[in-house]
């Protein structure tokens, strides 16, 4: 029966929706009015939400009655209404925001000028400073240069006096040489006796004792003139007997002379005696030990010669066995000379073994020292590091503490320098204390010298294999650092041993790991220390006998390597990650600023010394 009514009277329908559409107009036309002149900008928002967001009810009945594009429309409305009201909004904000006054203009225009002025003295300051800054670092290089130029020009004049000294002297040995020699000839035995005792009063000025290093000593210099030759290798006894000074002969022969010296012509004293025809002469040379046996240069004996029939006799009479007696005597006197030498050598040689050992004990002490400031330097400046990560303000004292700690170590690099110059003083007076005269030669330091840039052919591209050759790996030693410059920007793991951080057990397992898996170069820098035996042992941490493995070169292998592999590594240290292509490429590289390492190392290492070119 409804339906019927609605479908016969549809005009009534369309009535209806006609009169509600006006009213909800009129309705929204009512609201935006009392919005606009009573409301507040926020209860103004809200009535507009309110007009435009109907009930669920009358949304319902809407629905029912208007059409899709009146909906739309009265979203626009909607729409332009709150636009209108922002705009409203943002008018009446612009007219209450109140225009500076002419006391505010004054106070920014004051503040201008006064900031602009303190710009610019700022700026000023800061170009000052700068300008200060510079002038002093440039009087500081040249105070630096003149120092350096000061240091070396009194080493210079030290090693010019010492040459100058060491030239004065000899020039006054060879006078001295000279002048007993003309005394022999001229048998001048209270001249001959003068200069031995100038020997002698040198030698006492210069403080040698009469111990067995003094009375070897003495001796020794005592020969060198009782011994000493001219250009024609004749000797003083020679010159004597030539003469035939028999007081200077006995003189002679008394304090040790050889009566057998050969000198020019194969001639012996006893041959220039008999040749001269001095019978005393020849008979006091015959009893004490001269051999009348040997021959000149022609062949001929001391009897052949002889210008005096009695000198000839003499000669030709004379008892072969007693030459034989004395001569044996004088080999028992050479005999002991030399044995007085050798314990002479022995006991300079122990004395300066003690004298070493204290050396080397002063010396570890010192690195020691050295190798503490360096790790207390390396925590200040971590513990700086996380102050300043988490809000220092005042970064000044661990500034402060940094600057006193590089002092500290700054000492500590002099005081090493200096003893590690005195033990290798000592080391080389040791090594010629204990070389005979023969094997005295220039005291060389060992190692392939190399300019720094030659470094890359020899130690990466080994050219002519001799490090290859040699089964050891390579230390590089630079006394002047350039040499780790060169290997921390290769690309290469290095640990320095000064460092606490790099000498963490993990981070040596994790560097060496790294090295043999993508074949690298591992590098160990002890810099000024001798830290090898203390890296033995931290590495013993990490492996026990994993230096020995290293120098070994058994660390490349599967056995040995694959020991150092955790889980937690990641999946590039896994197993099946490593190959022999890469592994062989594995280099162990040790770095020192030491000159003088230790013999072990010396022993168990390719020596490589940078020097800086001429």
């Amino acid at each position: 029966m409804q339906s019927k009514r609605t479908s016969t009277n549809p005009s009534g329908s369309s009535r209806s929706n006609s009169t509600t559409n006006k009213s909800v107009k009129t309705i929204q036309s009512n609201h935006s009015t009392n919005l606009s002149k009573n409301a507040t900008p926020a209860s103004k928002n809200a009535a507009a939400a309110k007009v435009c967001s109907p009930t669920k009810q009358q949304q319902a009945k809407n629905t029912k009655v208007i059409s899709p594009s009146k909906a739309s429309s009265k979203t626009e409305i909607a729409h332009f209404i709150a636009s209108k009201e922002n705009n409203s909004q943002k008018q009446k904000t612009k007219e209450t925001v109140a225009k500076p006054t002419e006391k505010d203009l004054a106070a920014i225009k004051i503040q201008t000028t006064v900031r602009r002025f303190l710009g610019k003295k700022t700026l000023e300051k800061r170009r000052k400073e700068k300008q200060e800054y510079e002038q002093k670092m440039e009087e500081l290089d040249k105070q630096a240069f003149l120092y350096l130029c000061r240091l070396e020009q009194e080493k210079a004049e030290k090693q010019q006096a010492k040459e100058q000294e060491e030239k004065r002297r000899k020039q006054e040995e060879t006078k001295r040489k000279k002048r007993f020699l003309e005394a022999a000839f001229d048998g001048n035995v209270v001249s001959m006796k003068q200069i031995l005792k100038e020997v002698s009063d040198i030698d006492d000025k210069n403080g040698l004792g009469n111990d067995v290093i003094g009375r070897s000593l003495r001796t020794k210099h005592l020969m060198a003139i009782i011994e000493c030759t001219d250009a024609n290798e004749n000797t003083a006894l020679s010159e004597a007997a030539n003469g035939g000074h028999a007081e200077a002969i006995k003189l002679l022969l008394e304090n040790g002379a050889d009566p057998n010296t050969i000198g020019q012509f194969r001639r012996t004293p006893l041959y220039r005696a008999a040749f001269a025809g001095h019978l005393e002469a020849t008979y006091m040379l015959l009893e004490n030990g001269a051999d009348p046996r040997i021959l000149g240069g022609d062949s001929q004996s001391p009897a052949e010669v002889a210008s005096v029939q009695a000198v000839k006799e003499v000669l030709e009479n004379w008892k072969i066995e007693t030459t034989e007696t004395l001569l044996k005597q004088i080999e028992t006197a050479k005999e002991k000379i030399l044995n007085e030498d050798k314990q002479r050598r022995e006991a300079e040689t122990m004395k300066l073994e003690e004298f070493v050992n204290e050396l080397e004990t002063e010396y570890k002490v010192k690195q020691k020292k050295l190798e503490f400031a360096y790790c207390e330097l390396n925590k200040r400046i971590h513990e700086h590091d996380v102050c300043m990560s988490e809000g220092f303000d005042k970064p000044e004292l661990t500034e402060s503490a940094i600057h006193d700690q590089e002092f500290e170590v700054e000492n500590a690099k002099l005081e090493l320098e200096s003893a590690r110059e005195q033990l290798a003083k000592a080391r080389l007076a040791l090594r010629e204390s204990s070389k005979t005269v023969d094997e005295e030669t220039e005291e060389e330091l060992p190692g392939l010298k190399v300019v720094i840039k030659e470094l890359d052919d020899v130690l990466f591209r080994d050219v002519g294999n001799r490090i290859k050759d040699s089964g050891k790996w390579p230390c590089v030693i630079d006394i002047n650092g350039q040499a780790g410059t060169f290997l921390r920007y290769r690309d290469t793991n290095y640990v320095c041993s000064l460092r606490p951080a790099d000498m963490e057990v993990n981070n040596i397992r994790l560097s060496l790991l790294g090295a043999i898996r993508f074949g690298k170069p591992f590098v160990l820098d002890m810099m000024e220390v001798d830290m090898f035996e203390t890296c033995v042992d931290i590495f013993d941490k990490v492996m026990k006998g994993l230096m020995n493995s290293i120098m070994d070169k058994t660390i490349v292998n599967e056995d040995k390597y694959k020991t150092l592999i955790k889980s937690t590594d990641g999946p590039e240290y896994e197993l099946t990650k490593f190959n022999e292509i890469r592994t062989s490429k594995f280099m162990f590289i040790l770095l020192t600023k030491n000159p003088t390492p230790s013999e072990k190392l010396m022993q168990l290492m390719y020596l490589i010394r940078v020097v800086v070119p001429i």
